[in-house]
């Protein structure tokens, strides 16, 4: 695996960004038949079947996905699928392109067999390049989307080549036809009924829904008001009614814009739906209703990243009711966290579990000196020993556990300032916590885990900015700013869009351009007028809300493009007569920008609108929420010392004998932490009788959260008198 590191200058200071680059090698023109059956097939079938396969080199066991082009079944050429922009060549993800015989020289039999029969060739053969042929999905376009269903619900199409359905990890149609395909009707057919007059024979994916097994699948189309007609109500009906026969893991998302303009926003729904069903290298976004556990040591514990992250899901996805859960404990490690998955982690519940640990398992004090002496060097080789054994058994143990695992790399020790207040151990973080970083990519790496790194970014931040004390004082725990950039990096490896809405104007007709690519997106526009010369006015209802932009933002802007990468609410009116105008949301202005700025997209995320102010109320309630999380993590992380003893934390007398003893034990041995744990024990005492009240206020602030909702405004562009 190729890596590679970008650095890019900003305004006052350097942004370290880690793009992962992977290497990808090109086969073409692949047969998928044999010679003898496109010998029998004759010369078209010759030309036509065909695939060419995109994969990964240097990793095993990759997911792939094959795409069957669009055209109606009479025209198109094959392609990779759509995939999210921002992960294009960074997920190790195979892609298969197949073509197929056309109807216009070929039979319905023979243009859903040659698809069939690629699938096939797949299930087959991408072993022989590295991947899982239990990661195999089949997606496509249009009328590749309903080739896709085709093979997916008809056990038949694969049966002739000996595999069935359920050999497939997931099937993706995106806007394909769940009735009989318009044109098996009208060219083979000879069908002149009505083209959207739906037929339901056996050349329609519903007719074959049944109680069978049936692989997991994501129906994805454009939006009703835009899609073909009666596109977006029949992969509806069929969602719904396999629903209603019980088959799990059946999902549904109607995104928006027309035929064509709905996969852009449909591919992250594709993606995220290989990530979540399969282990497939990558991180995939947070799900509707998921429950996310952040399992970690003290700098999980502080909660920073996690509340975050909370907020960023609540203002982005609007209604998906995803809950982050801090499972921090301070001090903590490999080992601790292994004797906790049962009575802490398992708790919460969760659908997946990201893993940082590694800041307290390496030994800090082994680190001090460039040369170690020989125990620290054994000291050394001790901790990194049962840091690989430990993360190996946490991503067993979290596997037995039924729950999708994600891999974090540590943060970095800051060994670069020369400010901090503490005794800088100056080979800690390098080579000691990058040691741990690269035990974590490889490990990732051997079960096709998804990775978030951290330690390669942040410690670029940090040696280009040694100043800023990015992890405070003791060298270790992050300040809120580092927080916000761990969120970001966590963000991107997700494949987050840049996008949290995007309006399109002509002022010189006064309308909305649709919704899709290059049009408005993620908006609804209603009330539009305008010309050249008076402006533009409209009722802006976005689906999203833009990142608070606060101190911390700001910062953070310095070291990594927030705005670029995460925060964009373009407003693009074109046709607008040269001069300035005065943008204003419900009768406020918010800004004056010129016609030429207006042309090119006012980005309003950033500005003081009314959904900027309830982001930043939101934003409040996120710090709360943090603020209540940690002192959650206080119980546990007391318990398990009183756990160690085989006492039940319940019985509180046994307990403060036991925490006593273990009190006068560090007082006798003068531990440096001494006060932090007194006041640790003391705060601890004052929480453990408020426990379901404590996780009570923690639940309800994550609801508050999750309620915020885009406030709808009327927009008025209006020119400045001059």
């Amino acid at each position: 695996m190729k890596r590679r590191t970008v650095v890019t200058l900003l305004t006052t200071a350097l942004a370290a960004l880690t793009s992962v680059a992977l290497e990808f090698a090109d086969v073409k023109d692949i047969p998928y038949y044999s010679a003898e059956e496109l010998a029998a097939k004759g010369d078209y079938a010759r030309a036509m079947c065909r695939l060419n396969l995109r994969y990964p080199l240097g990793v095993t066991n990759f997911a792939t996905v094959v795409s069957i082009h669009g055209g109606g079944l009479v025209r198109g050429h094959r392609g990779n699928g759509p995939w999210p922009q921002e992960r294009r060549g960074k997920d190790p993800v195979a892609f298969v392109a197949v073509e197929y015989r056309l109807l216009t020289n070929a039979t319905p039999e023979e243009c859903v067999g040659d698809a069939a029969a690629a699938v096939a060739w797949t299930l087959r053969h991408v072993s022989e390049y590295g991947g899982d042929p239990r990661k195999v999905f089949v997606s496509g376009v249009s009328g590749g989307g309903y080739l896709t269903a085709m093979i997916g619900l008809d056990p038949s199409w694969l049966a002739a080549h000996g595999y069935k359905p359920t050999d497939l990890a997931g099937i993706a149609p995106l806007t394909g036809q769940m009735a009989t395909h318009f044109n098996v009707r009208a060219v083979s057919q000879k069908d002149d009924s009505p083209r959207f007059k739906p037929k339901f024979d056996r050349w329609a994916p519903i007719y074959h829904i049944a109680t069978n097994p049936m692989p997991p699948a994501a129906f994805l189309t454009g939006g009703r008001e835009y899609e073909l007609k009666s596109r977006v109500e029949e992969n509806a009906l069929l969602e719904s009614a396999l629903r209603a026969l019980n088959h799990p893991n059946i999902e549904f998302h109607e995104t928006e814009g027309s035929h064509a303009g709905g996969v852009a926003p449909s591919s992250y729904f594709l993606r995220d739906f290989v990530m979540k069903t399969v282990d497939a290298g990558a991180v995939g976004r947070f799900a509707p209703n998921e429950r996310v556990a952040f399992l970690g040591d003290s700098i999980t514990h502080g909660g920073g990243f996690v509340s975050f992250l909370q907020l960023f899901v609540a203002l982005r996805h609007p209604g998906w009711n995803v809950r982050c859960y801090n499972v921090g404990i301070s001090g903590d490690s490999t080992g601790g966290a292994l004797d906790r998955i049962g009575w802490d982690l398992k708790t919460y519940r969760p659908d997946r579990v990201f893993v940082m640990l590694g800041m307290n398992d390496i030994g800090r004090g082994y680190w001090e000196t460039a040369e170690p002496t020989p125990l620290q060097a054994k000291g050394r080789a001790d901790a990194i020993a049962r840091y690989t054994r430990n993360q190996s058994d946490l991503v067993e143990k979290l596997d037995r556990l039924g729950v999708k695992r994600v891999l974090i790399t540590p943060t970095p020790y800051d060994q670069y300032s020369k400010n901090a207040k503490a005794v800088c151990a100056v080979c800690c973080n390098d080579p000691g916590l990058a040691t741990c970083a690269t035990i974590v990519r490889e490990l990732a790496a051997r079960h096709s885990l998804g990775l978030v790194d951290l330690h390669a970014p942040l410690t670029e931040t940090l040696r280009a900015n040694p100043e800023l004390l990015l992890c405070g004082n003791d060298r270790v725990h992050p300040v809120p700013v580092g927080h916000l950039l761990m969120t970001a990096h966590i963000l991107e490896a997700m494949g987050e869009s840049p996008l949290v809405a995007r309006v399109s104007i002509n002022a010189e007709t006064g309308t909305a351009d649709a919704l899709g690519d290059p049009g408005s997106r993620n908006v609804v526009l209603t009330a539009v007028s305008g010309d050249p010369t008076n402006g533009v006015a409209f009722t802006y209802a976005p689906k999203a809300l833009p990142l608070p932009v606060t101190k911390k933002y700001r910062d953070a802007e310095r070291l990594y493009p927030l705005t670029e990468r995460f925060n964009h609410e373009d407003f693009i009116v074109r046709g607008l007569a040269a001069g300035r105008y005065s943008l204003a949301f419900d009768g406020r202005e918010v800004g004056v920008f010129t016609a030429d700025e207006f042309a090119a997209g006012v980005n309003v995320a950033i500005l003081d609108t009314p959904n900027q102010r309830v982001a930043q109320a939101t934003a409040s309630t996120a710090d709360g929420l943090r603020g209540c999380e940690s002192r959650r993590r206080t119980l546990p992380q007391i318990d398990r010392l009183v756990r160690r003893q085989k006492i039940d934390p319940a019985d509180f007398a046994a307990a403060d004998a036991c925490l006593d003893a273990w009190f006068a034990g560090q007082e006798k041995r003068k531990s440096p932490q001494l006060e932090y744990y007194r006041r640790v024990l003391a705060s601890y005492r004052e929480l453990r009788t408020q426990r379901r009240l404590i996780a009570a206020q923690c639940e309800d602030l994550i609801e508050r959260v999750n309620v915020v909702r885009p406030l709808v405004s009327r927009v008025t562009i209006t020119p400045v008198a001059k």
